[in-house]
């Protein structure tokens, strides 16, 4: 049994002598008193500063742990598998059980750790007022219970998939299933009852009634919004933190059982189909001058297959959501529901639209550079006689064909019905519109970098540093706001923001040109 934790202590030493993760948690730290300065500048505007600092800081951390369970815990025995490395890892006689402690129980004590380093921090929080010791100790529990569960489900996940991706994927399903559904099916559920189509004592109103309540139960947010509630004084053990925890080990139990069913065979190889496809895109058109255009076009954006196909799809979107929502109204006579105009309707399909825009984006930019880090192209590509300015600026023209669609329809109903723009604009947010986009734009820089840094979890980091830059920014851009409110009013706040993104925009652009010379170099 002690050889069994041989692995994990040599993780455990390692992760001691790395110095990135020492930054790591100064940089945590340096987070947690940016947070504190912002809420002790709007300490005279908030009732309870200390319940304000403290709540800021746990719904950060509750963020992050989600992401890390997205990109960083679902990936630890999948990047064996795909390095091609567990067969050595075995004949080295590592068992199963040191495996598994050693790749995704070390990661989970990273984080707890981390999260006990703002444990002292956090309790000046008591000292600002609104919050009580107990209430800080419930809520560091609740969050530990709820990594254990999301790390050992992840090492299930990446025990299971074949590949990284795989086991984001089944994580992504597992979170929606666990946070959003149960109260999605619930609200249809109350949603049908009212219009007549279940009764309160019927089968399925009582089975949906019954999900939502051991949700909502056992569910970390609930748990941490009712810690937060004035007056609270129950136990630090509540029945979301063992019901967690025991979660979590029965997840890691099946991990280990499914370990060498799974992991038999590693070698992970392209299917066959997906050669074809790609031979018969090839095939169908041809590069001409710009190469790195064509190539992000036919196969990251899909070609004009797909174009074509997304030029019928989201026309048909427009009219299923207006059409569907006129006719569900008129054969409906439930007065508790709210009726819509076509006008309201379109302004939904248009929203629907934008996200639609912003998932395309996030993938073509998270893929924008993954196939040649992983395929290792890019010293290949520093030899062409072009800089790698131009062929990132490129393979980005390459995307934005792929976006024609999208662009298109939103465009069109534009043009038919301005006034679907101005629903969703209605609450005086135009001045905003110009920094929402540049900060997307930030994003999307930080997501294209981290592709670069990371095979896997790109998404995830990039989520995680943009929240946490834009928590250490507030601070500033307030105390931007108190000089300048007299004078130049929001635009105080609105053009230092606006053209610190711009800078981090072009810092982001170098650091990419940097890292993709850097990997030329190291391979």
């Amino acid at each position: 049994m002690r050889g069994s934790f041989i692995f994990a202590s040599f993780a455990l030493k390692k992760d001691t002598r790395d110095k990135k993760t020492h930054l790591l948690r100064f940089v945590c730290i340096g987070i947690v008193f940016c947070i504190l300065f912002s809420s002790w500048i709007t300490s005279s505007r908030v009732g309870s500063p200390g319940l304000d600092f403290f709540t800021k800081i746990i719904w950060l951390n509750f963020w992050l742990v989600t992401l890390a369970g997205i990109g960083f815990f679902s990936t630890s025995i999948t990047e064996e598998k795909e390095e091609e490395t567990l067969p050595l890892l075995k004949l080295a006689g590592i068992n199963t059980f040191a495996l598994l402690t050693g790749k995704s129980s070390v990661r989970a004590l990273r984080m707890i750790l981390l999260l006990m380093g703002q444990l002292p921090f956090l309790l000046l929080s008591v000292s600002l007022g609104g919050i009580t010791p107990l209430q800080i100790y419930a809520t560091l529990i609740a969050i530990i219970g709820y990594i254990i569960l999301i790390s050992n489900f992840a090492l299930l996940c990446s025990v299971y998939a074949k590949r990284s991706g795989e086991a984001i994927a089944l994580m992504l399903t597992a979170l929606f299933f666990y946070f959003l559904f149960p109260t999605l099916q619930y609200h249809l559920t109350v949603n049908l009852q009212s219009r007549g189509y279940l009764t309160l004592t019927d089968s399925i109103s009582s089975s949906s009634k019954y999900l939502f309540v051991i949700s909502q139960e056992h569910s970390v947010v609930e748990q941490i919004k009712q810690i937060l509630t004035t007056g609270y004084s129950g136990s630090i053990l509540s029945s979301q933190v063992i019901s967690n925890v025991s979660l979590g080990i029965l997840f890691f139990t099946l991990a280990w059982f499914i370990f060498d069913f799974c992991t038999e065979k590693t070698t992970i190889n392209v299917s066959g189909s997906r050669k074809f496809q790609s031979h018969k895109r090839f095939m169908n058109s041809r590069p001409g001058t710009n190469a790195f255009v064509w190539k992000e076009f036919q196969f990251s954006g899909g070609g004009l297959k797909a174009t074509l196909l997304k030029l019928i799809l989201y026309p048909t979107l427009i009219i299923v959501i207006v059409g569907g929502g006129i006719l569900f109204d008129r054969y409906t006579t439930s007065s508790s529901i709210q009726s819509f105009t076509w006008k309201e309707l379109v302004s939904a399909a248009l929203l629907l639209l934008f996200v639609s825009f912003i998932v395309e984006c996030t993938i073509y930019a998270s893929r924008i550079f993954r196939e040649e880090r992983i395929q290792k192209m890019i010293p290949l590509l520093s030899i062409l006689p072009c800089s790698m300015f131009r062929i990132a600026y490129e393979k980005v023209g390459g995307i934005i064909l792929s976006l024609i669609p999208v662009c298109l329809t939103i465009i069109l109903v534009i043009l038919i019905v301005p006034e679907s723009i101005t629903y969703l604009t209605s609450s005086g947010l135009y001045s905003l519109v110009p920094l929402m986009i540049i900060q997307f734009c930030i994003f999307l820089h930080l997501l294209a970098y981290y592709s670069l840094m990371v095979r896997w979890g790109a998404l995830a980091f990039a989520i995680g540093t943009f929240i946490l830059v834009e928590s250490c920014a507030t601070p500033l851009l307030q105390l931007f706001y108190f000089m300048f409110q007299d004078t130049i009013g929001e635009a105080g706040v609105l053009l230092p923001a606006f053209y610190l993104s711009l800078v981090c925009c072009f810092i982001l652009q170098i650091l990419i040109a940097g890292r993709f010379h850097q990997i030329a170099a190291e391979e």
